[in-house]
Parts: structure tokens; sequence; C-alpha cells
């Protein structure tokens, strides 16, 4: 069922983006299919990062060779005067999202602001929305009644509602003139979103969910923003034997990372929106942070904004 493997996971940014990878083919795709996908994106992989079938060691070779050129170029995260590039760390379905990224974006006055978020996955959802809603009536309605405050369904509300980071990008946008932009792949919206009405709003799935764990959406959100920060000095893994994925992996978040450089290329300052696990270093070097360090991008995390005035 979907209340295991995706509507509730014990991270829904790893198991999101271990989902995504999936759509850069599966563990049996052969090294040669591999690089040449990766030449088809335009990314190059180092020796350092070229995997073989049957693999099993992460790619933990020149790990932090991207913070370490940003470093000894004086780009630094604590010299925010200098940094063109703001990322800004999210949880999905965070309560106060909102009103935080919009403290944030006030603050920093970005010229530009780029959201996790795909044209397809905009488009799909505005003409979608009309049943998904409907079909989430209509599951909530053979549900005790207090269930619509459980963890599990209050982040499914989450996820089946427009992201607050695109609501907030385009409110800034018509608030003060600054443009903003789509940034991620359609692949992985094109292969999930067609999921939600037949499976996540599927009543069997709602009620299974209920049998999961459960508190306070907002303790869960705190909980991850703290983890957010322990992963900055402590890289995160992945699961072993998780070769291609790793590979897939890099190769999405290079091509994020190649379309801010472009959008750096005559914007000014650029605030970037999107979920804290991709602001994170990896083990095997495969993130938007590390593809990015050498810029010396500022790095936030949204509940940073509660200090605003």
């Amino acid at each position: 069922m979907w209340s295991v493997g995706w509507a509730l996971p014990t991270s829904y940014s790893a198991n999101y983006q271990r989902d995504v990878n999936n759509d850069f083919g599966g563990t049996g795709v052969s090294p040669v299919r591999r690089r040449l996908f990766v030449r088809a994106c335009g990314c190059q992989i180092t020796t350092e990062h070229r995997l073989e079938a049957g693999a099993t060691k992460p790619m933990t070779d020149s790990l932090h060779a991207n913070l370490v050129r940003g470093w000894e170029a004086g780009l630094t995260p604590e010299n925010p005067a200098s940094a063109p590039l703001i990322l800004i760390g999210t949880v999905h379905g965070d309560p106060q999202g909102y009103e935080r990224a919009m403290k944030l974006l006030q603050r920093w006055q970005p010229d530009l602001v780029t959201v996790e978020v795909s044209r397809f996955s905009l488009r799909y959802r505005r003409r979608q929305e009309p049943r998904w809603q409907r079909l989430l009536r209509q599951a909530l309605e053979e549900l005790p009644a207090a269930s619509a405050e459980h963890l599990a369904i209050r982040r499914l509300l989450a996820q089946v509602a427009l992201p607050f980071e695109v609501g907030v990008a385009r409110d800034y946008s018509r608030r003060y003139g600054t443009p903003w932009r789509p940034l991620d792949l359609g692949g992985p919206s094109r292969r999930h979103l067609p999921r939600y009405a037949r499976e996540l709003l599927a009543p069997e799935n709602m009620r299974a969910l209920l049998d999961t764990e459960d508190e306070p959406l907002e303790d869960y959100v705190a909980k991850e923003y703290r983890r957010a920060r322990l992963a900055c000095d402590r890289p995160l893994w992945r699961p072993l034997g998780a070769n291609a994925e790793t590979v897939r992996c890099f190769v999405r978040e290079r091509l994020l990372a190649r379309r801010l450089r472009h959008c750096l290329a005559g914007s000014g300052r650029v605030a970037h929106l999107g979920g804290w696990e991709h602001l994170a270093p990896w083990r095997d070097g495969a993130s938007l942070w590390q593809g990015l360090a050498d810029l010396g991008p500022l790095r936030l995390f949204l509940d940073e904004a509660d200090g605003e005035n």
C-alpha cells in the first residue's frame, strides 16, 4: 500500500527522492547506459564518481571537493554579503511555511526566486485539483471525525494542496515585482502525480494511515529542521546497494545546480526554495548544495525566520 512506501515515509523528502530517482532507470541499468544518459544531460561525472555494476561502496571520494574550492576562493556561507545565491531549505508541508518563507524573502530581497517544482507539476495540479479535493472529501467521510488531525492525514492534505513554496513565490512576485521560476525536472511529477487519485487518496490507504505513528504536525516539522542542522555536520548516507540510484540522484542534483547557475548569469541575487535534504551534504557528494558550493551560497533553513522581526 502507498501508506507504507509513499504517503507516510519516515522522512518525506528522503523517500520522495528515492522514488524520484527511479525516473532515471532501475538498478539494472548498465554502466554504459548510465554514462550515455549523463552525457545527454550535459553533466560530467569524474573518475571518482564513476560506479560499475555490482559495486557496493558509496561514492566517498572527492566528497568535499566543491566545498574546498569555495572556501579557498573566500566565498563562505558565513559571508552573506558576498553570496549571490541564497538556498532556503524547507520541510514540505510546514504549516508555518508560507509566513516563514515570506519573512526570509522580504529580509534578503532577491532579484529572482526559484522553487523546487516543475512546470508540469503546476499544470497537472491545476487540472486535477477539483478531482483530488472531491476524492479527499469522500475518503474523509468514511473515516472517524478526528481523522483529519492525524499526522499522516495532515501531511497528505499538504501533499495534495499547492506547495506553500509556490504560493509564497507567486505572492512575493505580485507584491514586489520580483520574477519567480519553477526549477525542477518534470519527470518525477509525471510519475508520481497520477498516482494520487488511484492510490494516495484511496479510502483504504487513508484508513491504513490512521494506524501509523501520530504526533502534532508542528512537532514533526520541528524535528525535521533539527535533523537538517545535524546533517550539515554529519553528511547523510544513502542505503547500501543503491549505486544506480545514487547515480540517478547525482544527475538530478547536477541538473538543478546547472539551472541555478544559469539563473545567476543575469539575475543578480537568487533565492531558491527547496526541500532541506537537497541542501545537506551527502557522503556520495550528490546534493544541490555540494554542486553549488564553489559559488559560496548562503544556506538557511526556513525556521530561521522565527527570529526575524
